[in-house]
């Protein structure tokens, strides 16, 4: 891995900083600015795309349903027969 010592614009040091202040974690400046500019290379065609992964977050409460993947569509049509409450108060 190379290393390459940048001089940012006051501008764009305190736009970092402010970001890097405003993030829940922190993340340190070179990673920030690493990710920006793979995004930039890809972006022109100087990378090739990166792959995203999917992560999926289970809901906090299921439906109670245990087989859902096998037998979704009678599920969602015994679920689409009940009655659905009104939007109006």
């Amino acid at each position: 891995m190379e290393s390459i010592n940048i001089t940012l614009p006051d501008e764009l040091s305190d736009a970092l900083n402010s970001y890097i202040r405003d993030r829940e974690v922190s993340l340190p400046a070179n990673a920030i600015v690493e990710t920006a500019l793979k995004e930039f290379l890809t972006q022109r065609g100087y990378l090739p795309p990166q792959r995203q992964s999917l992560h999926l977050t289970p809901a906090p409460k299921g439906s109670g349903f245990q087989d859902t993947s096998v037998n979704h569509d009678k599920i969602l049509a015994e679920q689409a027969s009940q009655k659905l409450p009104s939007n109006t108060p």
